[in-house]
C-alpha cells in the first residue's frame, strides 16, 4: 500500500507549493525594488523622491477613479468621502513633488514650500479619514443618515474639498498666511512638528473609528486599510525628526509612505479593478449574494414576478414572467408594464390601480394583457409597494398568475349552468302546468262523485281527495317561489320594517278575515337587506294562520333591534311545529322529509333569511303555540 499515493494529496501539495513560490517571488521582487530604491536614494534623492511621490499620486488617483465609477452602487459614505478626497490629496502631492528644489517648476522657492504643501496634503488626508469614518459610524450604527450619491450630493462634496484646498493654496501662494514649516539651516519649525503630531493623532482616531465598523468592510480590504493607516502614522512621525530635506529621516518617512500607498493599492485599486464591489464594501457583496438568492427563489416560485421603480420603470422580471409574456427581461427592463397593455381596460381602471399602490396599499385584481405575439391572456395580479426604512415608496413588486384557462373554464361552466337553468325552468313550468291540469281533473271528478251520492263514507273520501288536491296546488306554488328564490340574484335595499309588516298583515287579513294579527314593530326601524325578506315574513305568518286548530287564530308580529341585528318574531297559539320540519329547516335532515305545505313555506322562509345573512330559530310559546324568530343583520 505504501507504494501508492493519493493523487488528491499530491495535487494539494503542488497547489501549496505553487502558492509558496508565488509569495516568495513577490517578496523577492518587493525586496529587490526597495533595495534599488535605497540605492537610488543614496545617489539621487530627487529621483527617489519623485518615484515615491509619483507612485503615491497614481494610487491616489486610482482610488478616486475606482470610487467614482462605483458611486452609484455605494450607499455607505466612508469609501465615497475617502475616494473623493484622494483626488485632492493626489493633486497636493503632485504640487509637493513639483515644488521640490531641483525640479525647476518653482525655481525661486525654498524647501519651505514643499514642506507646507506636504502638511496641507497630509492634513487633508487625515481629516478625510476621520470624517469618512465618523460618517460611516453614523450610517452603520446609528442609522441616522440616508445618503444617495446623486449628482447634487457628489457636487456638494467635491465643492467642499475644492474650497478647502483653494483656501489652503491661497494661504501659501497668494496671501502668505500659512505658517513657516522649514527654515534652511535649522530644519523643521515648531509649527511643523506639532502639526505632524496632530496629523498622527487624527490618523489614530480615524483608525479607531474605522475599526468600530470593521464588519462593514471586506475582511482583506480592512486589514490592508488598517495597515496602511499605521504605516502612514509612522511615516508622519519620521517626518518630525529630519533637519535636511535630503536626510535619512526624510527618506525613511518616504519609504513608509510608499508602503502605506502600496497597501492602499493592494486593498482598493488592484482588488477594485478585479471586483470593485467586493473591494469597496462587504455589504455590496452580501447584497449581490442576496440578489442571486432572490433571483433563484423568484425563478422557482412558480409565479411571474415583476419589480419596478416608483415611476413604474421595470427593473427586474423573472423567467416565469418571460415565459408568460414572450418578452425577454432585457427587452422589458427600462420600459413600463404598458408594453403588455391590451386595450381591454379604460384609463380609469389604471388610475384606480396607481392611486391604490401610491397610497401604500396592495392592489389585487384581474387584468387582460397582451403577449409579445399579440395573443391576449388574463392574469390575477397582486401589486404591493416596496418601502424604504423611513416608510417611503421605493418601487413596486407585482406577482402575476396566468388564469386564462381558468377563466375560459369558468365561462364554459357559466354557459352550461345558464343553459341548464333555462332547461330546468322550462321543465318546472311544464310540470306545474301538467300538475294543475291533472289536479283540476281530480277535483272536478271528486265534485261529480259528491253530487251523485248520498253515502257519508264516499263524501268523506271525496273531501280528503279535494284537500289533497289543494295541498298539491299549494306545494306547486311554493315550488315556483323556491325556484325563483334560488335562481334569481338579490340586491340589498333599505326596508322600512313597520311598513313591510303592515303591508303583509293587510294582505293576509284580507285573505284570512277570521284571523287576529297583532303588530308590535317600532316605527322608523330601517334595515338594509334583500327585498325577499317580505316573503319570508309572509310565509311564517300564513303558516301560523293556516295550520291552527282554533276557530280564530291569534298571531303577534314583534320586532326589536340589538347588537347590530334585527329580530323579527312571529308568535302563534296553534299546534307545535313538527320536529321533522324543524330539523329540515335547521338542515339537520334531508329536504325530502318535507311532506306538508307548512314545511315548504317554512323552508322557503329559512332559505330567504340565510340568503340575507341571518338565521331562523324556533321556540315554544309561554302557554301554547310557537315562536319563530328571524335574526337579520
Amino acid at each position: 500500500m505504501s507504494r501508492y499515493r493519493n493523487p488528491w494529496v499530491r495535487v494539494s501539495s503542488v497547489g501549496r507549493s505553487s502558492d509558496w513560490y508565488g509569495h516568495t517571488a513577490a517578496l523577492a521582487v518587493s525586496v529587490s525594488g526597495l533595495a534599488a530604491l535605497y540605492v537610488v536614494q543614496t545617489r539621487n534623492f530627487l529621483l527617489f523622491h519623485s518615484i515615491v511621490e509619483i507612485f503615491s499620486i497614481l494610487v491616489a488617483f486610482g482610488v478616486f477613479i475606482i470610487t467614482w465609477n462605483a458611486r452609484e452602487e455605494l450607499e455607505h459614505p466612508f469609501i465615497v468621502v475617502l475616494g473623493i478626497s484622494y483626488l485632492f490629496v493626489g493633486g497636493l502631492d503632485l504640487l509637493h513633488t513639483l515644488a521640490y528644489r531641483g525640479m525647476g517648476v518653482f525655481p525661486n522657492a525654498s524647501a519651505n514650500l514643499p514642506t507646507q504643501l506636504w502638511l496641507l496634503g497630509r492634513s487633508l488626508e487625515a481629516a478625510s479619514v476621520l470624517g469618512a469614518g465618523v460618517a460611516g459610524v453614523v450610517v452603520s450604527e446609528r442609522d441616522r443618515l440616508n445618503i444617495e450619491w446623486n449628482g447634487r450630493n457628489l457636487g456638494m462634496l467635491i465643492t467642499g474639498f475644492a474650497v478647502v484646498v483653494a483656501l489652503g493654496l491661497g494661504s501659501i501662494f497668494v496671501v502668505d498666511w500659512f505658517p513657516r514649516a522649514y527654515v534652511l539651516g535649522s530644519g523643521l519649525t515648531r509649527f511643523k512638528v506639532v502639526s505632524e503630531y496632530v496629523i498622527v493623532g487624527l490618523f489614530g482616531v480615524g483608525l479607531a473609528v474605522v475599526t468600530r465598523q470593521q464588519e462593514t468592510f471586506d475582511e482583506r480590504v480592512f486589514r490592508l486599510l488598517a495597515a496602511s493607516l499605521l504605516l502612514t502614522m509612522l511615516s508622519e512621525l519620521a517626518f518630525t525628526f529630519y533637519v535636511d530635506v535630503y536626510g535619512l529621516s526624510n527618506a525613511a518617512g518616504h519609504f513608509l509612505k510608499l508602503g502605506s500607498f502600496y497597501l492602499i493599492y493592494l486593498g482598493v485599486v488592484k482588488t477594485g479593478i478585479k471586483n470593485p464591489q467586493r473591494a469597496l464594501y462587504r455589504t455590496l457583496a452580501q447584497r449581490e449574494a442576496e440578489a442571486r438568492k432572490f433571483k433563484k427563489a423568484a425563478d422557482h416560485s412558480g409565479h411571474a414576478i415583476l419589480i419596478t421603480d416608483r415611476d413604474g420603470m421595470i427593473q427586474y422580471a423573472n423567467t416565469a414572467w418571460e415565459d408568460m409574456t414572450g418578452y425577454d427581461a432585457s427587452e422589458a427592463i427600462g420600459r413600463t408594464p404598458r408594453l403588455l397593455k391590451s386595450g381591454e381596460h379604460d384609463d380609469a381602471f389604471y388610475e384606480e390601480l396607481w392611486e391604490t399602490i401610491l397610497a401604500g396599499d396592495i392592489w389585487e385584481g384581474e387584468i387582460v394583457n397582451e403577449r409579445k405575439n399579440g395573443e391576449r391572456f388574463v392574469i390575477y395580479q397582486t401589486t404591493a409597494p416596496i418601502l424604504t426604512e423611513d416608510g417611503k415608496i421605493a418601487g413596486f413588486v407585482a406577482i402575476h398568475d396566468d388564469i386564462t384557462e381558468q377563466k375560459a373554464y369558468e365561462e364554459r361552466l357559466e354557459s352550461d349552468l345558464h343553459t341548464s337553468i333555462e332547461q330546468l325552468q322550462v321543465l318546472a313550468r311544464i310540470l306545474r302546468h301538467n300538475i294543475r291540469n291533472e289536479l283540476n281533473v281530480v277535483s272536478g271528478t271528486a265534485e261529480t262523485v259528491r253530487t251523485k251520492t248520498d253515502d257519508a263514507d264516499i263524501e268523506a273520501m271525496v273531501t280528503r281527495i279535494e284537500e289533497a288536491s289543494d295541498r298539491l296546488l299549494m306545494q306547486a306554488d311554493k315550488q315556483r317561489e323556491i325556484v325563483q328564490l334560488l335562481l334569481e340574484p338579490s340586491t340589498e335595499t333599505p326596508l322600512q320594517l313597520d311598513e313591510v309588516v303592515d303591508d303583509v298583515v293587510e294582505r293576509l287579513t284580507a285573505q284570512y278575515p277570521h284571523a287576529e294579527v297583532t303588530v308590535d314593530v317600532p316605527p322608523e326601524l330601517e334595515l338594509t337587506t334583500i327585498p325577499e325578506l317580505r316573503q319570508a315574513i309572509t310565509e311564517i305568518v300564513e303558516n301560523a294562520i293556516i295550520h291552527t286548530d282554533r276557530e280564530t287564530p291569534t298571531v303577534t308580529i314583534s320586532a326589536r333591534s340589538r347588537d347590530e341585528v334585527v329580530e323579527i318574531s312571529v308568535t302563534d297559539d296553534g299546534p307545535e311545529i313538527p320536529a321533522v320540519e324543524r330539523q329540515v329547516i335547521a338542515e339537520e335532515t334531508e329536504i325530502d322529509a318535507l311532506l306538508h305545505s307548512s314545511g315548504m313555506g317554512l323552508w322557503l322562509a329559512s332559505r330567504t333569511v340565510r340568503r340575507a345573512g341571518g338565521t331562523i330559530r324556533f321556540e315554544d310559546a309561554d302557554q301554547r303555540g310557537n315562536v319563530v324568530t328571524l335574526v337579520v343583520p
